[in-house]
């Protein structure tokens, strides 16, 4: 029996409320705050809204949101709160299995309500910490229910439909949403982005001054939503998005730039099948200190800009893909002379990358990254499985969109100190270095807000 299980019913449901109120602190005052404000004003464009509107999306943010990695705020919340403990990361871990939907209320008891999911049919007690419900047999609500032990509660507000009709419509509309973000959806948009950016462009990769960064997206972006029309269908994005749900496709503002790429003198646009759109700060002088066999000459501040390379988390691993497949020779000696390993090979190229980008309490030894990397991918020997090709991890980090709960995260088996990074290291799913190949990835599907009145999408031009 887990520790959650064994504790009586008032201390689960004191704990389930703290934890909420702490992930709630984290996601609107805490690191999210800039991405849920941000989130806040796309789905409302500045219209006036009321307190259950606001508790409607905030809820959304805390479960059906994703970053760019296929992260959500609990994620991310244990992420920063590496020591917490076992029973509360039981609890947060099983909410990443909460199940949003429209229900009928079919019997109501003392503390208990049963429910009959309109999706799918199934139905599920939900235990309550008042003796009489406010619903009554053959009402109608709009729930997201949360697993805590071997019971379901209430997450936040429950909205009371009119009708059958009313919330069968809320239950179309929301699988509407979802199917836009499906893995099918998503690959085809990937493979259409690097087509739209090709088109545009002439290219997927545009180097422009810093200076003229923003337009140059903003005119990716009308391009790609605006003005693109797919040939079956003869319509854009933003026109389908109308016809298919009745709403207009909102586009929120492009994020800040960060630091490396503000700072740079030129910025590289690359477009990547994987990575979506990508921006490499000085990338051309990057691509130089692999392209013969004395940088110093072509790029005098070449280990301090290869570092940076290295370092900096919002420059993405795609960086050394690129070079890698021109030049793995160069990538494995210029690597060897950074970290002083004389045996580093391209086998290693992410293990180092992720060691430096993302740092894991415990594993502060670079060779014990790479022996983490190789026991994940199965080489515990260390031994390079094929010269000059970077090791492909078995899984992929983005997990496949679910219509009614996402997936469990990988994350509930690794101990306290490392439980989200060391996960996320594992999972982290990439190309072979040394040859580039038309790989797409899938990422967790979101469903709107039940009181959702305008449809907002994350676009690949707001990527970074």
């Amino acid at each position: 029996m887990s520790p959650v299980s064994q504790a009586g019913p008032a201390m689960q449901f004191e704990r389930a409320e703290r934890l909420k109120q702490e992930l709630v602190e984290f996601a609107t005052n805490g690191e999210l705050k800039d991405e849920y404000e941000r989130q806040s004003k796309a789905f409302f464009e500045e219209a006036q809204h009321d307190e259950l509107e606001n508790d409607s999306v905030l809820d959304w943010f805390l479960f059906d949101w994703f970053d760019e990695d296929g992260e959500g705020a609990i994620v991310r919340y244990l992420d920063e709160h590496p020591d917490l403990d076992d029973r509360d990361c039981e609890i947060l871990l099983n909410w990443l299995e909460s199940i949003n939907s429209a229900f009928e209320v079919y019997s109501t008891a003392k503390n208990s309500v049963q429910l009959k999911n309109l999706d799918d049919g199934d139905y599920y007690t939900v235990k309550t910490r008042v003796t009489q419900t406010p619903f009554k047999r053959g009402d109608f609500i709009i729930a997201r229910l949360l697993p805590l032990g071997k019971d379901l509660i209430f997450s936040g507000l429950q909205f009371l439909m009119p009708d059958r009709e009313a919330a069968l419509a809320w239950l179309e509309m929301r699988q509407a949403f979802e199917a836009f973000d499906s893995p099918e959806e998503i690959e085809k948009a990937q493979r259409e982005q690097v087509a739209a950016f090709c088109e545009l462009f002439g290219c997927d990769e545009l180097t422009v001054a810093s200076t003229k960064l923003n337009s140059t997206l903003q005119r990716f972006q009308r391009y790609l939503i605006n003005e693109r029309r797919d040939p079956e269908t003869g319509m854009t994005p933003a026109e389908r998005f109308r016809q298919e749900l009745g709403q207009e496709l909102s586009v929120p503002d492009l994020a800040q730039l960060p630091d490396p790429v503000s700072n740079a003198t030129e910025v590289t646009i690359l477009c990547d099948d994987f990575d979506g759109i990508v921006l490499l700060p000085d990338f051309n002088r990057f691509k130089r200190v692999f392209e013969n066999d004395k940088p110093e000459k072509q790029v005098p501040d070449w280990k301090e800009l290869v570092w940076t390379y290295i370092k900096d988390p919002d420059i993405p691993i795609v960086a050394f893909e690129r070079v890698a497949e021109e030049h793995p020779g160069q990538v494995e000696r210029v690597l060897r002379s950074l970290i002083g390993d004389k045996a580093f090979s391209l086998e290693h190229l992410y293990a180092v990358l992720l060691h430096y980008k993302q740092p894991v309490d415990g594993l502060e030894d670079l060779k014990d990254d790479q022996q983490l990397w190789d026991l994940f991918n199965n080489n515990p020997t260390g031994k390079p499985q094929s010269r000059g090709r970077a090791s492909k991890p078995r899984n992929t980090k983005k997990a496949t969109a679910k219509s009614k709960t996402p997936p469990k995260a990988s994350v509930k088996k690794t101990t306290a100190k490392t439980r989200g990074s060391s996960a996320k290291r594992a999972a982290v799913g990439r190309r072979p270095a040394a040859k580039l190949t038309a790989k797409t990835k899938t990422r967790k599907g979101r469903s709107a807000p039940a009181s959702k009145k305008r449809a907002t999408r994350r676009t690949p031009a707001n990527k970074r």
